[in-house]
């Protein structure tokens, strides 16, 4: 397993430093944000160069993945592939693990209390269909999709690491696998580490949060346990801080939890 960090969380004057800190701090890789990363794609390809940090994963942001393939309109379901495409392709140039894809954000701000997996059922095989030839390009470019679960809360169609386990088993894709978040999964799953055990074949990629969204360490979820379960199920990939930084001091705090963090490890 290798500690990762998402940019974005902490102010630094330049990718560059970023890198530098995180280095200090003890990660072994960055997680890249996708919204504009075209622009400035050579910079970053020279500052984890340069860093010798790898890249392992991209988060597209709100605005990374315009539209979505799961839309009604054909010009929303476009942009998004031609989005995910380019991101691919980046991906591919930056040598990223992965690309994180939320297959639909929910258009309404709240569900039901309890949430409603009917919407899952009916348009899983609609979404499949439609993700396979992006599929097709990332095993091509060597980059894995990284589907992500959300809260019932932020969307409708994808809520539990075992439905996305289950898009996995139908895709049959060596490229798509799951993305496991800790913060949603803290709101859907009935046992966070029976989840990540029970699917533990289809998992890549994880975003470690605390319970209150904050870093490992500042809630009460049993880290302990739950590095030593995965540590069972022989999971590999990275754990990617997606987290809220409190205090007055965020580097002291970051440094703090990778410490923790890395002695689980």
């Amino acid at each position: 397993m290798k500690l990762s960090f998402q940019e974005g969380l902490i102010r630094q004057k330049s990718f560059s430093g970023l890198l530098g800190q995180l280095k200090m701090w003890g990660f072994d890789a960055v997680e890249v944000w996708g919204e504009g990363l075209s622009d400035r794609l050579d910079e970053v390809k020279m500052a984890v160069k340069g860093a010798d940090m790898p890249v392992s994963s991209i988060c597209p942001g709100g605005g990374g993945i315009r539209g979505s393939l799961l839309d009604d309109d054909a010009d929303s379901r476009a942009q998004a592939e031609k989005d995910i495409r380019a991101l691919l392709e980046m991906g591919a140039e930056l040598g990223a693990a992965g690309l994180i894809i939320v297959p639909e954000f929910g258009k309404e701000k709240f569900m039901a209390l309890y949430p409603d997996h009917s919407d899952f059922q009916k348009r899983k095989e609609i979404f499949t269909e439609r993700l396979a030839p992006l599929a097709a390009r990332a095993v091509q470019l060597g980059v894995k999709i990284l589907l992500e679960p959300l809260n019932r809360y932020e969307a409708f169609f994808l809520l539990t690491v075992r439905q996305g386990a289950e898009l996995c088993r139908m895709m049959d894709s060596p490229a798509v696998r799951v993305m496991a978040d800790f913060f949603h999964m803290g709101i859907e799953e009935d046992c966070l580490i029976k989840a990540l055990e029970d699917n533990a074949r289809w998992i890549s990629h994880i975003h470690l949060v605390d319970t209150n969204r904050k870093l490992p360490g500042h809630g009460d979820r049993d880290f302990p346990k739950i590095i030593q379960s995965l540590k069972k199920t022989g999971f590999d990939g990275c754990l990617c801080l997606e987290c809220g930084i409190p205090g007055e001091n965020p580097g002291r705090e970051v440094a703090e939890a990778a410490q923790f963090i890395k002695r689980l490890l």
